[in-house]
């Protein structure tokens, strides 16, 4: 759901050049070239591990071909720890490539085909987009948060924007299976500082067959009543159908408040409650909760670009910042393992963020 973003990029072409250095290859529209760089160290009580790492550098391209047609695009390099063997693993990925036409005539229009964020819900994947340094598992688990196909937008009115998609699915960058997923989404401005989106997925979502539909309800909104503070919140119910006319259900709620508490300091809290009744998103029947506390400390504004600003307010991000944050899971089933093996209902992180945008 970056599409306010994509306008903010497209509204440059009519003024001044974006405030980033360009490579102009001689020619009047100029490469936009930026991106981001994080740092981490993360404890995690249960598995007994604390660990530093350089995990993330993401590379941003964008290039106007006209008034009516530009190209974005973003290369991520990411570190993780790969689940079968534990070693580390470097992954280089199309995190996003999108080329957005606007039809001459109807500017208040556009369609975009690629890879993209889904519009849905309030967290995102990238670091300097989120208020937290660890994603909910409700963006985890309860809907997609990358699709890869075709989307359409169009501003109704200046309170109203409407958008329909067709993507090879959840996650997925090439299509398993013969279906398609397709969505609609409505946004509400009633006014400045609130926005409110209501979202309908449907689609096969198992690999390798098109019997086991699923169906996404989502809303999410995104407030801001003063200038210092931003409040999100999202709720996901969805099912799948999984043979015999059964269907499994989940649910989840998510709730997201930042707080700036002076020229380079901020608190965010986040609560979130998922509950996957049947077990089909996490692999067992269970309510998992979550709490995540984080001061921040930032320093600077970023420059004009995609990574600018939170989405729907007028909080400018930050060009460094450096967020500590204590996460405590619980889930009413041991799911959580430890050292030796052994699961647990409970799990305590401590996640030390640096994130650094260029």
């Amino acid at each position: 759901m970056r599409h306010a973003l994509w306008g903010l990029l497209a509204c440059g072409l009519a003024g001044p050049a974006v405030a980033q250095e360009a490579v102009t290859f001689q020619d009047s529209r100029p490469l936009t070239i930026s991106g981001f760089a994080v740092g981490s160290y993360d404890w995690d009580r249960n598995a007994h591990t604390n660990t530093f790492a350089g995990s993330k550098i993401a590379l941003s391209l964008f290039r106007p071909w006209s008034d009516n047609l530009y190209l974005f695009g973003q290369l991520t390099t990411t570190l993780r720890t790969d689940e079968t063997t534990g070693e580390p693993v470097t992954e280089i990925e199309i995190d996003n490539l999108l080329v957005s036409w606007t039809p001459p005539g109807a500017s208040a229009a556009s369609i975009e085909f690629g890879r993209f964020d889904a519009p849905i819900g309030f967290e995102r994947d990238d670091e300097p987009l989120n208020l937290l340094p660890s994603n909910s598992f409700n963006f985890e688990m309860a809907r997609p948060g990358k699709l890869t196909g075709l989307v359409a937008r169009c501003a109704v009115s200046p309170t109203v924007s409407v958008a329909g998609y067709v993507a090879n699915g959840w996650e997925v960058e090439l299509d398993n299976n013969q279906g398609k997923t397709a969505g609609a989404r409505v946004d509400f401005f009633p006014t400045e500082g609130i926005a409110i989106g209501l979202n309908a997925v449907y689609g096969p979502e198992v690999a390798g067959t098109d019997a086991q539909q699923r169906t996404l309800f989502a809303a999410d909104a995104t407030l801001q009543p003063t200038a210092q503070l931003i409040l999100g919140a999202e709720a996901n119910v969805g099912r799948e159908l999984i043979g015999g006319g059964t269907s499994a259900k989940w649910t989840g709620v998510a709730a997201t408040a930042f707080y700036r508490l002076g020229q380079s300091f901020g608190l965010s809290v986040r609560g979130e409650t998922l509950k996957d009744t049947d077990g089909i998103l996490s692999g067992a029947p269970q309510t998992l909760q979550s709490l995540t506390i984080s001061p921040w400390y930032f320093y600077r504004e970023a420059q004009e670009g995609i990574f600018s600003s939170i989405e729907h307010t007028s909080f400018r991000l930050p060009a460094f910042s450096l967020r500590p944050a204590l996460r405590i899971d619980h889930s009413n089933q041991p799911t959580f393992q430890n050292a030796d093996g052994s699961l647990r209902d409970t799990n305590v992180r401590g996640i030390l963020e640096l994130v650094y945008l260029f």
